[in-house]
Formats: C-alpha cells, sequence, structure tokens
C-alpha cells in the first residue's frame, strides 16, 4: 500500500514539473517600451527593450543607435524617422529566442487647409463648399468639418484610409441652398488629427470667411480676393472684394465762394466697408483720412467720401489722389488702390494766372522802356535841339548893320 502511494507522489511530481516548467527555471520574458510610439515624420525616439537575460538585439532599417543598458535592459535612440511605417523587432536569446514588435504610427499635421472660392449663386439655387488639406498624415486619423457660422454643415472621416503617407484631401460638402439671411454668416473649415492616447491631437482651421453667404437684393452674390496665410499653426483664408473701380473728381462747392472746392472719391463695388480707409492727398502731402468702420453691410458697395478744400492760385497745376485701403491685419496684408491724378486747374486759378502773366508783361515792357531812355534819351535830346537850331538860324534873314561913314555905307 505504501509502495503503491510512493509512486503515486512520484508520478503526480513528474507531471507537475512537465506541466509548470517555471518551477525548475525561471520563466522567460520580453517587452518592448513604447509598443505604440507616436513620431512626428523626420523626428526621434527611445525604444527601451527588457528581457530575462542580457542577449537583446533591436532589427530595424532606420538609423539607430544605443542610448544606454542594464543587467536586463537596453535602449536604442531610433533618429530622423522618414520611413511612413516602421515596425523595428527587439529580439532576446535566453533559453529561447522571444520576438516583440513595437508598431511606431509617423504624423505630419496638416501644412495647409484651404476654402476653396464660392462660385456665383443665386439666393435660392444650391451651391456646396469645398475644403482642402495638404500634406497630412496618416490620414486615418483625420476628420474634417465643414461650419457655416457655428452649425456643422458636414463631416467626413477616413478610418477606412490604409496609406499611411502623407497625402492631401479634399472634403466637399453636401448641397446647401443659399438664403437671404445668410449675410454675413461665416464659412469655415476644421480639421482634427487626433493621435490620442498615444499622441497628440492637432487642430486646424481655415479663418472664417466673413460675409461669404446669401444673396443681395438683387439675387445674386459672388465672393473674390481669396488669399491664403500658410502658418504650421493655423491657415487663414480671408475673402474680400476689393473695389472695382476708383475714380477721383474735382467738383464746385455748393457755397458758391471762390477757391472752395470739393475732392469725391468714388469706390466701385467693394466689400467689406467696414474695413475701408479713403485717404487724400495733394501731391504728397495727405489732405484728410476716413475709415469706414460704422459700415456693417458684408455686401459689395459703391461709397463717395468727400473732402472740402481752399484751394491758393500756387496750387494750379498740382494733381490731387485719392487711396483706398481694405485692411485685414494680422491675418493678411492690406489690400491698397489709388484713383488717377486730377488736376487742380480752376476758373479761378487761370484767371489769376492771367492776370499775373498781363502784370508781368506790362511791368517788363515800363522797364524795357525805362532803360531804353536812360541809355539813349539824353543823346537823343542834345541832337534834336542842334538841329532845331541850325534850322531856325537857316530860316531867320541875316542881320545888316549900317553905318553912315560920311557919303559910304558900311554893311
Amino acid at each position: 500500500m505504501r509502495s503503491w502511494k510512493l509512486c503515486m507522489d512520484v508520478l503526480w511530481c513528474a507531471v507537475t514539473l512537465t506541466a509548470f516548467p517555471g518551477a525548475q527555471q525561471e520563466q522567460e520574458f520580453l517587452s518592448i517600451w513604447p509598443r505604440k510610439p507616436v513620431v512626428e515624420f523626420g523626428g526621434s525616439i527611445v525604444l527601451n527593450c527588457s528581457a530575462s537575460c542580457k542577449n537583446i538585439v533591436l532589427e530595424t532599417s532606420l538609423n539607430n543607435v544605443p542610448a544606454g543598458d542594464g543587467p536586463t535592459w537596453r535602449a536604442f535612440s531610433l533618429t530622423s524617422i522618414r520611413s511612413w511605417e516602421p515596425k523595428p523587432l527587439c529580439f532576446a536569446t535566453c533559453q529561447n529566442t522571444t520576438v516583440q514588435e513595437a508598431a511606431i504610427t509617423v504624423y505630419r499635421a496638416p501644412e495647409r487647409v484651404v476654402l476653396d472660392p464660392l462660385p456665383e449663386v443665386e439666393v435660392g439655387k444650391e451651391y456646396n463648399v469645398t475644403c482642402r488639406v495638404f500634406n497630412v498624415a496618416p490620414i486615418r486619423n483625420l476628420t474634417v468639418t465643414l461650419y457655416k457660422g457655428k452649425k456643422r454643415l458636414y463631416v467626413e472621416t477616413f478610418e477606412d484610409h490604409r496609406n499611411p503617407e502623407a497625402g492631401n484631401v479634399v472634403v466637399t460638402s453636401k448641397s446647401i441652398t443659399a438664403q437671404q439671411n445668410d449675410h454675413g454668416e461665416e464659412v469655415s473649415c476644421h480639421t482634427a488629427l487626433d493621435l490620442r492616447p498615444e499622441g497628440p491631437l492637432f487642430e486646424k482651421g481655415s479663418n472664417n470667411l466673413s460675409g461669404v453667404l446669401g444673396g443681395r437684393r438683387r439675387g445674386t452674390w459672388k465672393p473674390s480676393g481669396l488669399s491664403l496665410d500658410l502658418n504650421i499653426s493655423l491657415a487663414l483664408c480671408v475673402i474680400s472684394d476689393p473695389p472695382e473701380q476708383v475714380v477721383m473728381e474735382l467738383q464746385k462747392s455748393s457755397t458758391g465762394h471762390s477757391w472752395h472746392y470739393n475732392l469725391k472719391c468714388h469706390i466701385v463695388r467693394v466689400a467689406p466697408l467696414s474695413k475701408l480707409t479713403v485717404t487724400f492727398f495733394k501731391e504728397a502731402e495727405r489732405l484728410h483720412s476716413q475709415k469706414l468702420w460704422n459700415y456693417t453691410r458684408p455686401e459689395r458697395a459703391n461709397v463717395t467720401v468727400t473732402h472740402p478744400i481752399t484751394l491758393r492760385p500756387w496750387d494750379h497745376g498740382k494733381v490731387a489722389t485719392c487711396h483706398v485701403t481694405l485692411d485685414f491685419s494680422p491675418h493678411k496684408k492690406p489690400f491698397t488702390a489709388a484713383s488717377h491724378k486730377v488736376q487742380l486747374r480752376t476758373a479761378e486759378s487761370s484767371t489769376a494766372i492771367i492776370v499775373a502773366a498781363s502784370s508781368i508783361a506790362m511791368l517788363s515792357l515800363l522797364l524795357v522802356y525805362y532803360l531804353v531812355w536812360r541809355r539813349f534819351g539824353r543823346a537823343l535830346q542834345l541832337t534834336s535841339s542842334s538841329k532845331a537850331w541850325g534850322k531856325q538860324n537857316w530860316l531867320s534873314p541875316p542881320l545888316y548893320t549900317s553905318l553912315n561913314l560920311g557919303s559910304q555905307v558900311v554893311r
């Protein structure tokens, strides 16, 4: 009986040792950290391989250098990562060979976010909003959202996109109907590259396009003058309508007073007026500047700015100009335009010039006459006097003196 029990104990120990090898030796392990690292394209990371022994190696096509080690771990620095889906392998050779893989996500934040210019649309007609995202990766982590004001128009995600390389994305909204009360609404495109929880969240968008939606009273609208800010942190897309024409006019003042005139600057089809500044110049002299901040209408409109001016005779022939500026700072550079040059020639100045020229001519003749008389006047006077005396002697009868000398007459 005891022999049978002893045999059973030995058999149980054998089965136990066979089923649990860790009871005979220390259990082998291998780990790599971080398992799912996130790194920017061209950037660097450090991988740490830990095992139950020191025989650890890293296999990868990436540039790598040792970054430290210990009894059961080794660290490797991977530099200038320019592969879009690298998968480095960590090997440990102890009693057996084990392998662990690191799945690296390489990203590139959107370089630009651009809203396409909207076509000409009539009120009540449908149109589409198109947003373009340039040079972004991985696209599968990207979300593009189109807004009208605070209202979300359209959202598109790309979970099924498998290519890890950077590329361009075009998102077009569903048909939107232009309404009359859409004036002043804003259209924007927002992108989010979500790499959480292992990585960051990158949000990037176009700037709101003020006053680009809705129709005029005529029933049409057309945005123009699109420009882009290509900063990495934010791509600004500000839309405006530069003036089609800037015309300068010199007009007689309604007061009827001499020399009083008005300089009128006519700006044709410009928007928005609230960003407009009008400046008058006489030659290089700045006469007046006016900002139209109180105008809140977003659509294109015509506007005339008047500046009264009192001219002087010496202003005749000078030129006046009108300069307009659409200021969108700090989002983009201001737009500037100038009118044609208007010469300051008036009836008063022309008359003054004629009078002045006549006076100068008369004074010049008098001066010439005076100088000639001074130079030749006396000689002419003496010559005239001499000739007059000779003529008088020739005409007068000779004088005879008679003397009676006895009987002889002496003459």
